[in-house]
């Protein structure tokens, strides 16, 4: 696919072209601070409905305003711009208490109570794949998959290395800095892993959650802040090496536009019946997971959306117009409901507090920083070795493992412009975290034995 195309399908941003009016989606600017005041009064008033609808609505009208702003602000667009203000403002606010608690309340509810993300995350998983060429998928898998397991083990080795050194300790480092950071997120890294350390150590899980609760925050965080970088890195063309910017593309081979295809959203005339059938389409494919995950609990419902998706691209079971839909579905999720969920995740996930007692900590401060930052450089450059792009294999299979998990990935490359590369980022979050906690289960076999 053609880099034009690529930041097309990848144009998170809500705004109409500003040859004319300044418009927001197609509402010009003071109509859309009228929309934003009638969103604040049912804030203040506490009148903001509490169930999905309400929170989507006050999260669409903060998110896109605030996606636009930042993308035009000069000094915000040079660290990430939109993506990066719908995430931190939301955050900010909470933290200074210049919200109530019943809007928080209400994000809370419908990002992840309601099951919102699940949708988001569903819709960009069959709608990114089902986009791909079959051979792009096969060949770009494998290599993958090896670039998570090669990374992994040599990060640990590495951080564990600089611990032991530097008296801080392997076991300490290991256990309850690098392993929670790298193990998937609260859901599915720290809540099993306090279970497994209490089981095998003895004591309440809950204790074991204030240790490590506080690096996974924190790394959440840094993602963010890095992925922001990596945006504005490859936004100005940086060439840094040969094979450092795939524009969003993963495979380094020379290959023509359609063994690189992704997704082109803007293809044909956006309909209602194809929006319709990419609905549809996602919604079969996601109950067929649940029901897969049902028979096996160990696989996550993700890792049977991703699975599934994959074999029916590459059989070819669908017709090509039915997997133009679900790509044209995935387009409009990504154009409109990231940067609400970006907003989400900022109200939910980003809890400052956490990170300001990280920094009581100096220590762990500094390994939490150091996981982040070497699984980045690792992950890259054992994809680059293995002829993917370095930016895109940095962001996700290094990024993406050290980051929050499905949310955590939506935020990432979110603020990355790099959407249509989520099912790579799940590969991470489901195989990496497994990874990881099969890792964890060792290591206290070896410690406290």
């Amino acid at each position: 696919m053609s880099v034009e195309k690529t930041k097309d399908a990848e144009q998170t941003t809500p705004i109409e072209a500003e040859s004319g009016p300044v418009k927001i989606l197609a509402i010009p600017w003071r109509w859309y601070l009228v929309l934003v005041a009638v969103g604040l009064a049912a804030v203040y008033t506490n009148t903001l409905p509490e169930n999905i609808f309400g929170g989507l609505a006050i999260s669409m009208i903060l998110g896109c305003g605030l996606f636009w702003l930042g993308d035009r602000t000069p000094a915000l667009s040079a660290v990430g711009g939109g993506p990066l203000l719908c995430v931190f403002a939301p955050a900010a606010a909470v933290y200074f208490g210049a919200v109530p608690d019943s809007f928080v309340t209400v994000i809370k509810n419908w990002f992840t109570g309601y099951g919102f993300v699940e949708i988001l995350v569903a819709s960009i998983i069959v709608g990114s794949i089902l986009g791909m060429d079959r051979r792009f998928l096969i060949k770009a898998g494998g290599r993958f998959c090896l670039v998570i397991v090669v990374s992994f083990g040599a990060v640990v080795s590495i951080i564990g290395a600089i611990a032991a050194a530097t008296g801080f300790g392997f076991r300490t480092a290991i256990m309850e800095v690098t392993i929670p950071i790298m193990a998937g997120g609260i859901s599915g890294g720290a809540i099993p892993l306090s279970q497994m350390y209490a089981d095998k150590i003895g004591g309440d899980p809950q204790s074991f959650m204030s240790t490590i609760v506080p690096p996974i925050i924190c790394a959440n965080l840094l993602c963010i802040v890095l992925a922001s970088v990596y945006a504005n890195l490859t936004r100005r063309r940086t060439k840094l090496f040969y094979g450092f910017n795939g524009h969003g593309q993963m495979l380094r081979v020379k290959a023509t536009a359609d063994e690189i295809k992704a997704v082109t959203p803007d293809s044909r005339r956006l309909t209602v019946a194809n929006l319709g059938t990419g609905i549809v389409i996602t919604a079969a494919v996601y109950l067929i997971g649940a029901m897969m995950q049902a028979l096996v609990p160990a696989v996550h419902l993700y890792a049977w959306v991703i699975v599934l998706t994959a074999v029916i691209k590459i059989v070819g079971i669908l017709p090509d117009d039915v997997e133009e839909s679900a790509t044209e579905w995935y387009g409009f999720v990504v154009k409109l409901w990231v940067p609400a969920a970006l907003v989400g995740i900022g109200v939910s996930l980003i809890d400052i507090d956490q990170i300001a007692e990280l920094a009581t900590r100096p220590a762990y401060l500094a390994f939490t920083v150091a996981t982040v930052l070497i699984t980045a450089v690792i992950a890259g450059f054992v994809g680059w070795l293995l002829r993917l792009y370095f930016v895109e294999s940095s962001i996700t299979a290094g990024l993406c493992m050290t980051d929050l998990g499905g949310s955590g990935d939506i935020a990432t490359l979110g603020t990355t412009r790099r959407m249509h590369l989520l099912p790579f980022a799940q590969i991470t979050s489901r195989l990496g975290g497994g990874l990881v906690l099969l890792t964890a289960s060792g290591f206290l076999a070896y410690f406290y034995s």
